[in-house]
């Protein structure tokens, strides 16, 4: 009877691992300047929007920076990005307070509903994130007592410490991640993200799996009842 029971087990197990595999669908995303050469990701490399940004370079170029010992190491296969290549703290230049504005795209097909964002975020010294116009991440406070910016934000999102959240509101294909960098205290400037964006069978699709499942089992039983 143990016997029969793992069998059983086993088969459910493989049945809806299956299922789910078919049915999964990932994209990863990840930050990169345009100047380097693009990781296995679904979006496009970072550019930044210097017509909107506190400084207007004139470009809608990026430049991949170091971390060195302050920053939080790049995430997974991403690199921290800048509109100047000497804007991270192995450098000496002083960004001016204000807004740096980046972005990002990716497609995605039919039933964009149904899918559901993971993003792991680093920023210096702040950043709100907007998923087509909409905010779904946002800064941290103004300098304070509380949160005194000593390399960057105190609290997250920040440089020191990856802020991990989850968000929807995708549109069917093109979609834009618009990150705005917000330098509080001077000095040092730079965004690195990375995440994935996987798709959620639709119900219909669990409900007949879930018949189908229902019925595996049952013949299953019958077959070793009759053994």
């Amino acid at each position: 009877m143990k016997k029969n029971r793992k069998y059983l087990t086993a088969l459910v197990a493989l049945v809806f691992g299956t299922f789910f595999a078919a049915h999964a669908d990932t994209l990863s995303l990840a930050s990169y300047s345009g100047s380097s050469s693009a990781p296995d990701v679904a979006n496009t490399a970072t550019t930044y929007n210097s017509a909107a940004s506190i400084v207007n370079s004139g470009s809608t170029s990026t430049f991949d920076i170091a971390s060195g010992s302050v920053w939080h190491s790049a995430l997974g296969s991403s690199s921290w990005v800048s509109f100047n290549a000497l804007t991270g703290p192995t450098s000496g230049l002083v960004v001016p307070n204000g807004d740096y504005l980046y972005n990002t795209q990716f497609n995605l097909g039919s039933s964009a509903s149904n899918y559901v964002g993971s993003l792991s975020v680093l920023a210096d010294d702040t950043v709100s994130i907007y998923l087509n116009g909409k905010l779904i991440l946002e800064a941290a406070g103004p300098l304070s007592a509380s949160n005194d910016y000593s390399h960057c934000s105190d609290v997250g999102p920040n440089c020191v410490t990856p802020l991990t959240f989850s968000f929807t509101g995708f549109d069917q294909g093109m979609n834009d991640l618009t990150f705005d960098v917000k330098q509080v205290a001077g000095v040092d400037e730079g965004l690195d993200f990375a995440g994935t964006i996987s798709s959620v069978p639709e119900p219909a699709s669990l409900m007949l799996f879930g018949t189908g499942l229902l019925g595996i089992v049952g013949v299953t039983r019958c077959c070793i009842a009759g053994k």
